[in-house]
């Protein structure tokens, strides 16, 4: 991440230092640029084991920008700063008191990843060089997404890079290497809006500009592919203002040597996005995806009642971290069959989550970051001076792409959640601290300047948050590692090696419940493979699983999955009641849910009570989802017990 230097005209003093400042620069580079291509291959850090660890890499380039090598810049925008702090104080506050704390920790480790992005390039890393070489790094990423995603979308199918993550859907869609193809193209559409300010304000030559083109084309035929609609909005609302912006820009400036290459690279860019529009519609499912982005049907509006009833409980600091991933199953609405883990609505997420408090905060941080982006613009566009300096900078590029793709995400955000994902958070986070200090050339050419009071406070507590992040979170991976070997193990068929996994997780680790549940199913699957066989060994298995899913309960008391699976145990186990006083914990936690229906019905089966499961199960039938297909295949095996008991009782 070096800056190359014309080292015939300095003294070999002179040249020492420039080197050694420049090694100094690419080690504080080298962990951000790890954790940003560990969340590009680990499903953008969806889980707590890819997630935590790339915020530690994050804050470890935190913890190197202590060294008296780097300076504070003087451009950040104080109140924009001041409402990054605040906004990001209140959310990891709230959070911290969650009523649920290892739900809420992804958000937790979200936050601190986003504000350590934020002011790592708000505050130290502000010379336009270097965030160009940053974002070109995310171009080649998105480029990497490319061939798993082609590979999805040309064949139909949902392969995926990494055996142990895998998509459960069947969709047709790519996504990368990405669970969700919401996810994959929310980050194409940034790096897309990226590239296309790069090929039109950026400082390159030609074939630079061709290439940053490219990745522009592909990103939007990234998008594409995806079927995501809300990309498909959100990336045209983005492009409409980069356009919009890069005429406004090109009139206030009014630069003879500019205008003709800002005119060919505008058209280049019109014709290439209308290209691609023209060719999805050529594709019967690209262009039946297309028009069915007005869907007055969609189950999002199902989802953001949900959260709104949510809301009501605490309309001043929320439920807390995540807790729509268990309010969403109280408030469903019986149409929503599968599990609403997300909103599918970042700002009703944080309106529910967060509250009024944690909204006005977002709302002001926003509001100021859009002002001084704004304010940036003007100045970058205006006189001839600057005008000069922010073309050979890439100023205008950054500031340009910055807004174009914040405005973006303003639209996406209101129908995904892609600021629920670390990759894509963590990257935002990186273009609103262009936004709030876009840099000077006297800290390009030298990176010596005074700084305010205020930031420069800020700039020395970055390495102590950083260091405490690590301290904090650290711990944490060993056991969502042992979690994620017991959930592997357990869908590829070997509940032995899975209840090893998970026992030596829950004696590390009591504070996780999926260890919990992991070490209940797998102890449930070896009782059932004993089974007229030891029963003693059999016995003490379905033991070990009600008590793994009690102890689950503990530390997940709202979690109705834990409270299904400890009654399908119990009934196992032949305890009745305690079997169906679980389900009704589950149905007063879920009550609009199939799985509940279906479990009441199998655990009613189970004990003989054949019109009550029956009841159950066709309850569950008609609420429909993947539990009516349970419901479906107990029916079945009940029809064939009453059978065999039928004819028993005649012989």
């Amino acid at each position: 991440m070096g800056i190359i230097f014309p080292f015939s005209k300095i003294s070999s003093g002179s040249r020492r230092r420039l080197l050694l400042e420049s090694l100094v620069r690419f080690l504080l580079f080298l962990p951000i640029l790890a954790a940003f291509a560990l969340l590009e291959v680990f499903i953008g850090g969806a889980r707590l084991l890819y997630g935590v660890p790339a915020v530690a890499l994050i804050a470890l380039a935190g913890v190197l920008s202590g060294i008296p090598k780097f300076k504070t810049s003087r451009r950040a925008d104080i109140p924009a700063l001041a409402a990054s702090l605040l906004f990001a104080a209140a959310i990891l506050l709230r959070n911290r008191f969650s009523e649920v704390e290892y739900i809420a920790r992804l958000q937790f480790f979200i936050m601190a990843g986003c504000l350590l992005v934020y002011l790592l390039f708000a505050l130290v890393l502000t010379r336009s060089a270097d965030r160009k070489r940053f974002f070109l790094f995310l171009g080649i990423l998105a480029l990497l997404q490319m061939i798993p995603a082609l590979i999805q979308f040309s064949q139909g199918n949902q392969w995926m890079p990494l055996s142990w993550a895998q998509r459960t859907d069947t969709s047709w869609r790519a996504s990368g290497f990405y669970i969700s193809p919401n996810h994959f193209a929310g980050f194409l559409e940034i790096i897309a809006l990226l590239a296309a300010s790069f090929t039109i304000w950026g400082r390159a030559t030609l074939i630079t500009r061709v290439l940053t083109g490219y990745v522009a084309l592909t990103c939007v035929v990234g998008v594409a592919v995806s079927g995501s609609r809300g990309s498909y909005l959100s990336l045209l609302f983005g492009m409409v203002i980069l356009l919009i912006l890069s005429l406004l820009a090109w009139r206030r400036m009014k630069g003879r040597h500019s205008s003709l290459t800002v005119v060919i690279s505008l058209a280049a860019v019109l014709l290439l996005f209308g290209g691609i529009l023209f060719l999805m519609f050529q594709s019967p499912t690209l262009g039946t995806r297309v028009m069915q982005i007005n869907d007055p049907e969609n189950m999002r509006l199902l989802l953001w009642r949900s959260a709104l009833e949510q809301f009501h409980l605490s309309p001043v600091w929320g439920t807390g971290g995540f807790s729509f991933l268990y309010y969403g199953r109280l408030f469903r609405d019986p149409r929503v069959q599968n599990d609403p883990i997300h909103v599918h609505n970042d700002y009703l997420q944080l309106l529910a989550d967060y509250g009024i408090i944690g909204m006005v905060l977002f709302l002001l941080f926003l509001a100021l970051h859009l002002r001084a982006g704004i304010a940036s613009f003007r100045r970058f566009s205006t006189a001839s001076a600057s005008r000069a300096s922010s073309l050979k900078s890439d100023r205008l590029a950054l500031t340009l792409g910055s807004l174009a793709a914040v405005a973006a995400y303003m639209i996406h955000s209101v129908v995904d959640f892609n600021m629920q994902l670390p990759l894509n958070a963590f990257t935002m986070a990186s273009l609103f601290a262009v936004l709030a200090s876009p840099g000077e050339r006297s800290e390009e050419r030298t990176g010596r300047q005074q700084a305010n009071k205020f930031c420069a406070v800020v700039r020395c507590g970055i390495p102590i948050m950083a260091l405490a992040t690590i301290v904090y979170g650290v711990p944490m991976i060993r056991g969502e590692y042992l979690a994620e070997r017991a959930r592997v193990a357990l869908r590829d068929g070997h509940p032995q090696e899975a209840l090893i996994q998970a026992c030596q997780g829950t004696a590390e680790r009591q504070d996780n419940p999926e260890l919990y549940f992991y070490r209940g199913e797998a102890a449930m699957e070896l009782s059932i493979q004993e089974n007229g066989h030891d029963s003693t060994l059999r016995d003490k298995l379905q033991e070990e699983a009600i008590n793994a899913f009690a102890s689950g309960m503990k530390v997940f008391p709202k979690d109705s999955r834990l409270a299904l699976k400890l009654a399908q145990a119990q009934a196992v186990a032949k305890q009745y009641f305690p079997a169906m006083e679980s389900v009704d914990l589950a149905e007063s936690l879920d009550p609009n849910s199939s799985f509940v229906a279906a479990y009441r019905g199998m655990v009613e089966s189970t004990f003989g009570n054949f019109d009550e499961a029956a009841v159950a199960f066709h309850q569950a039938i008609n609420l429909g989802g993947e539990g009516a297909e349970i419901a479906r295949k107990g029916l079945r095996l009940q029809e064939k017990a009453q059978k065999e008991t039928e004819l028993k009782q005649e012989q």
